[in-house]
């Protein structure tokens, strides 16, 4: 396989894996043909621990912005934020390409752009259905097929052009026992075969064996422990799950439970599932949370945020006893029906020693009551896939490289060549000659951080500091000096912020005096001998003096802060 960096014509197709190849999450790629280009997802992703202060993380859209021009689709596979939620800073960047998506994708999207007017007015949102194809500029034509995930109207997505078909397999399970959706279009899947030059599928669960669970297998086991509990129900689920809030809703009504919601996101997206008919709400159904009392609590089921322990989310409220309206007590059962983020699990433990604390009984999901199935495929719903398609070459995405390269190790298990499964990375270029892909010069792939209002404007030094800071503390000196002479005037003073307890630090304060002292008088000397007088520099002698001095008695580095008044 031929994997030069030759110059590309412009009659090869270019295919770059911009981002979501080095974790879950921040799913973006696009294909470039000529003087066109077509995005496929706008995802963001939630930044690791070592990530102070970071709200979210984005696809680094600097080739596409200098590329704008060329822009003309963004295609969504599903609604999940992974998958959408970088379009609010992407959009305006790139002059509002129309986007393409299925219709609850898009009602979440409008949801989401509706807090900002000019999104709002300028962005333009075309739904879809699993029997739309759509012709994209000159080169491209898109293809939607229904598949199952865990959020309705989700699609693989089928792109041709005159020189060469690329698949997205979207994130994907094969569910049988769908509860309230179609199964996926696997006649439509089929009728691929022999047309895909490349296959870009999914990774997250490439090293689990088996079939992941049906929804329906979940259903029913939910509703077997819900009807035997005769306290109030307190069950916790992902706000964008919503095949296991439908599940939850139709086991509400057969038990006759009243459903209270706690949680804006849960609000925001039962609202919108309603809104387009995939819950059916009956009048009553739902009540408030300050009208619980009026019911016994085997008649209230409670839904609400925070599986992941999220601080200011429902349940974490609830096990810090914080909550106004929802209070633990003997007999309440709380369901944790959800998957646990590794980096979350020690957050999650303290909740649920809370809860359990408190007097509630808890259920989690086990091998032998599954009360949560995944939405992404195990080994056998990818071989399944795979068989469906049949590509002429893999590219596995959706996850680090361990994820990836086991998932490749499958393909290779299931018959194909070594060569013809391609290892890609965030920002990687490959381009097709109409017979191989080899890769081409990368693009800029570094994330973006999203911190606060600002976007992209916290950088490594920034993150290095607040770092340091959470580590080590601050330890700020306070410097009084005559503005004609120079001269320190009475003795320096002294705050620690998460560095030291002061009043048992007295001997090692002095020390830093007389070093401040000594670095003082040095730059008095060369400041009167050139007859300037350099603040910064000042400043710098002592911050560096300081810190080989605190760093030899505590092995502590501090942030170290030089104030002069």
């Amino acid at each position: 396989m031929k994997n030069t960096n030759t110059q590309i014509r412009n009659n090869e197709l270019k295919l770059c894996t911009l981002s979501g190849t080095s974790e879950i999450g921040r799913n973006c790629n696009f294909i470039e043909l000529g003087d066109e280009i077509v995005i496929v997802d706008a995802g963001y992703s939630f930044p690791g621990q070592e990530m102070y202060g970071i709200d979210y993380l984005i696809p680094n859209f600097k080739y596409l912005k200098k590329n704008k021009h060329k822009v003309k689709a963004i295609l969504i596979t599903h609604g999940h934020l992974d998958h959408t939620g970088a379009l609010r800073w992407m959009l305006p960047e790139l002059d509002f390409p129309p986007v393409y998506a299925g219709a609850f994708a898009k009602a979440l999207i409008e949801a989401k752009l509706e807090e900002y007017d000019e999104l709002k007015n300028k962005t333009k949102i075309f739904g879809v259905t699993r029997h739309t194809t759509i012709n994209i500029g000159k080169n491209f034509r898109a293809t939607f097929i229904g598949i199952n995930h865990s959020i309705p109207d989700a699609f693989s997505i089928f792109l041709e052009s005159p020189e060469g078909n690329v698949f997205f397999s979207g994130d994907y399970k094969i569910d049988t026992q769908p509860t309230n959706e179609l199964e996926a279009d696997y006649e439509k899947l089929k009728s691929l075969r022999g047309k895909i030059d490349l296959a870009l599928m999914e990774s997250t669960n490439a090293s689990k064996t088996g079939k992941s669970p049906s929804e329906t297998e979940v259903y029913e086991n939910l509703e077997k422990v819900i009807v035997k509990t005769e306290g109030r129900v307190i069950v916790a689920a992902f706000a964008s799950l919503l095949t296991r809030l439908y599940s939850l809703f139709e086991i509400a009504k057969r038990t006759n439970r009243k459903i209270v919601i706690s949680g804006r996101s849960l609000e925001q997206t039962i609202s919108i599932a309603s809104n387009q008919g995939y819950i059916k709400i009956p009048e009553g159904l739902i009540v408030t949370e300050r009208s619980m009392q009026k019911y016994k609590d085997n008649e209230l089921m409670i839904l609400c945020t925070g599986s992941q322990a999220e601080r200011f989310a429902a349940l974490n409220r609830i096990s810090l006893n914080e909550h106004k309206y929802i209070k633990i007590k003997q007999g309440d059962l709380v369901i944790m029906s959800s998957s646990e983020i590794p980096e979350n699990v020690s957050s999650i433990e303290k909740m649920t020693d809370r809860l359990i604390a408190l007097g509630a009984d808890l259920l989690k999901d086990t091998i032998e009551t599954k009360i949560h199935s995944t939405g992404h495929g195990n080994q056998e719903d990818m071989k399944i896939m795979y068989d469906l398609v049949q590509p002429n070459t893999v590219m596995p995405i959706h996850g680090p490289l361990t994820f990836r390269y086991f998932n490749k190790k499958n393909y290779v298990a299931w018959g194909m060549k070594d060569e013809d499964v391609l290892l890609t990375d965030d920002g990687l270029v490959w381009i097709f000659n109409g017979r191989t892909w080899r890769k081409g010069k990368p693009v800029d792939a570094k994330p973006i951080l999203i911190d606060g209002l600002g976007v992209g404007d916290t950088g490594e030094i920034v993150l290095k500091d607040r770092k340091q800071l959470s580590e080590y503390g601050m330890f700020i000196i306070v410097l009084n000096m005559s503005t004609k002479t120079k001269r320190l005037m009475g003795r320096p003073q002294f705050v620690s912020r998460g560095f030291i307890y002061m009043k048992q630090s007295q001997e090692m304060l002095k020390e830093i005096q007389t070093i401040i002292y000594d670095v003082h008088r040095s730059w008095i000397k060369t400041s009167t001998n050139s007859k300037k007088y350099n603040y910064p520099d000042l400043k710098e002698r002592i911050e560096k003096e300081v810190g080989k001095y605190i760093y030899k008695k505590t092995e502590r580095e501090p942030i170290i802060l030089i104030v002069t008044v």
